[in-house]
């Protein structure tokens, strides 16, 4: 699995060289000058709000975990999304270790890693809606283009899907108490081997379908926030588009990025997905690819902050664990916490 990945992610490479060499590094220095680092600043400012929206999901569906407070939820998301953000390698562990932040507050390890899991899922469903309304709004702006035909298969996908969850919604639990298993084999650290706690923790969890809902309209309202993002970035780089034509280009390029998701970061999957839709509208390919260099560069400068600070509190809890615990058990217990993600020989 691990020599796949590295296929990929040189193959990824590749395919983002080859679309930097198709249009241009002029053209996308000159779009990047126009954005400047005033602008560069706005564009991280405004992410602010998104993942404060993306940790009250969260919270929405953990608020009866005992010690659930919903800036703890924030911070786990922050940490969770500059894992998975700055380790292109480490997608499924940079949940984990959001769910591994969030403990580290004083919250119970195994209702944690289950509300995880269940706004993992609720993220995932909010964004089948969100594809439709962008398949929706290119019907309307663009009702001639050549890239409805592929978009209104996407679109009857995604509402074929939409139609199976709303059928299957009741064995959902299960499934997820199935995948909470599997988690628990390859790590450790998540707290989910007990079983019996683990269906407790879904049972209370999916008891309260207000709350589910309530999680799902966040989502959903983050990802109309992140188009908004998107609006601002190309206004900023004196390309005029409208709201709607931002929330197309945002959500396709948002359902490519998912159907991309073996592919590290979507390196190269992001950068041609931008090309692609950004050409409906007419926008320059070397704006596109501008685009999408802006948004990695505003994930790495708000991740890195979040994985250094979640590292020191990981360290605070090993000197904790020094002063508490025998010398002789002083190594293990060090390996165990500052290497979460470490999987079992």
């Amino acid at each position: 699995m691990k020599h796949l990945s590295a296929i990929f992610f040189v193959v990824s490479l590749m395919t983002l060289g080859g679309v930097i060499y198709y249009t241009g590094t002029s053209g996308i220095g000159q779009a990047l000058r126009a954005l400047g680092w005033l602008g560069f600043s706005i564009v991280c400012l405004v992410h602010v709000p998104v993942l404060a929206l993306l940790g009250s999901a969260w919270w929405s569906v953990g608020r009866d975990i005992p010690g659930a407070r919903i800036w703890k939820f924030v911070w786990a998301r922050y940490v969770r999304e500059s894992a998975a953000e700055v380790l292109p390698f480490s997608q499924v562990g940079g949940i984990v270790i959001g769910a591994r932040a969030l403990a580290l507050s004083g919250m119970r390890m195994v209702p944690v890693a289950v509300s995880m899991l269940a706004d993992l899922v609720i993220e995932l469903s909010a964004k089948l809606p969100y594809s439709v309304l962008g398949v929706m709004l290119l019907f309307f702006t663009v009702p001639r283009s050549s890239a409805l035909r592929p978009a209104a298969l996407g679109a009857l996908i995604v509402g074929m899907i939409v139609v199976l969850l709303g059928l299957v919604h009741r064995r959902i639990k299960g499934w997820l108490e199935e995948l909470a298993v599997r988690l628990a084999q390859v790590w450790p650290t998540l707290g989910l081997a007990s079983g019996s706690k683990s269906r407790l923790a879904f049972d209370q969890i999916f008891s309260r379908d207000c709350r589910i809902v309530t999680a799902a309209c966040m989502h959903l309202s983050a990802w109309i926030l992140g188009a908004f993002e998107t609006w601002i970035v190309l206004r900023l780089m004196g390309v005029r588009v409208s709201v709607p034509e931002a929330i197309v280009i945002d959500s396709l390029v948002a359902a490519l990025r998912t159907f991309g998701f073996a592919v590290p970061a979507a390196i190269g999957v992001q950068e041609g997905g931008y090309v692609l839709v950004c050409g409906v509208f007419g926008i320059d390919p070397a704006v596109a690819v501008a685009l999408s260099l802006v948004r990695r560069a505003r994930e790495f400068v708000l991740g890195f902050p979040g994985l250094g600070l979640w590292q020191i509190n990981e360290g605070r809890r090993v000197l904790k664990s020094r002063r508490r615990a025998p010398a002789s058990h002083s190594d293990t217990s060090q390996r165990a916490i500052f290497l979460p993600l470490q999987r079992p020989s």
